[in-house]
């Protein structure tokens, strides 16, 4: 399949060509012969741009995704507020407009992790919005050797505990709505499954996830930075956006860690990350980053592991959704 970078200074992310009828019914048929093209470009570059066609549904969105990845799965087990738009298509995150998401692998902190992420623009934002990606295998070789070494020796761990929504409200989800159950069985069953220790509450539910920090890709070999703990750290509570500064709730320390509502970070051996090293790695992070304005229709397919993705804050109705491969 031919394809071309969409920015002059950066392969990240390509845009195949498309076929003169941009119907939605033509776009899943082209995707459907092609999926293994498609997914080819997506395991080279990182991340594939599909531009043109006339998609402004999420049911449009969600038959090309299929059509190129047929096994999408829902987000049980996510941390981010999202609504569910359609089957296994969700709003790609419901974080304030003035917030900035910094980048990050999908579910890296989660029981399972997907493979492919689509986001797809139905309504760009008028001001900012744009989602960046960032080539992991490129932050792995741009980081300083001391923190490769600690992050890829000790690798990581995310706490988390979940208010529940039977009682008191806290910050973020409750593990009902993270877990998409109220049954308590089937979260442990995925607890169990992901090897993340638990303790249900008085309050909720506090879980412990270990992790890899740095994970070499199934297919290509390739070693890449992966994970988010720098978005977990309750040592970052103030987040400066372009449109202001704003205290982000993840990161306030009166409501993180053991004994209260909250995420924190730590290593997999249970030391403390220094705020500096994740400070580095944040603007290692945003030196990569590539920075496109979505339009309408797009399609965004990304390989989870080989590159990162976020949003930026924004002004303005915007609608972007995302499916999970």
């Amino acid at each position: 399949m031919h394809a071309k970078p969409l920015l002059t200074d950066s392969p990240i992310p390509l845009v195949p060509e498309l076929p003169d009828d941009r119907s939605v019914p033509s776009a899943v048929g082209w995707a459907m012969r092609r999926a293994e093209a498609i997914r080819e470009l997506v395991r080279n570059a990182g991340a594939v741009l599909i531009r043109g066609f006339d998609v402004r549904t999420a049911d449009a969105f969600r038959s090309i995704c299929e059509s190129i990845e047929p096994d999408l799965r829902s987000y049980a087990g996510g941390d981010s507020p999202r609504s569910i738009v359609t089957d296994k298509v969700y709003t790609s995150t419901e974080y304030d407009a003035s917030l900035e998401v910094y980048l990050h692998n999908e579910l890296s902190y989660a029981g399972w992790s997907p493979r492919l992420v689509f986001f797809g623009c139905l309504v760009p934002a008028l001001e900012g919005g744009e989602t960046p990606v960032a080539d992991g295998r490129k932050i792995y070789e741009a980081l300083p050797a001391g923190i490769i070494e600690r992050f890829e020796s000790r690798g990581v761990a995310y706490l988390q505990h979940l208010w529940d929504a039977q009682g008191d409200p806290g910050i973020g989800k409750s593990w009902q709505q993270t877990f998409e159950t109220t049954d308590r069985e089937a979260v442990e069953k995925y607890l169990e499954r992901a090897g993340m220790s638990w303790e249900w509450t008085r309050i909720g539910l506090r879980t412990r996830a270990p992790h890899a920090a740095v994970v070499s890709h199934p297919v290509t070999g390739e070693k890449c930075w992966w994970n988010q703990a720098d978005q977990w750290h309750r040592g970052l509570a103030g987040v400066k956006t372009s449109f202001g500064a704003r205290d982000d709730p993840r990161f306030d320390p009166a409501t993180a860690g053991d004994a209260t509502l909250g995420n924190h970070v730590t290593f997999a051996d249970g030391g403390e990350i220094d705020v500096s090293d994740l400070e580095t790695i944040r603007a290692v992070n945003r030196s990569m980053e590539v920075v496109f304005p979505w339009r309408a229709g797009d399609v965004l397919a990304i390989d989870n592991i080989l590159a990162m993705h976020g949003r930026k804050p924004y002004r303005g109705p915007r609608r972007v959704v995302v499916a999970m491969a």
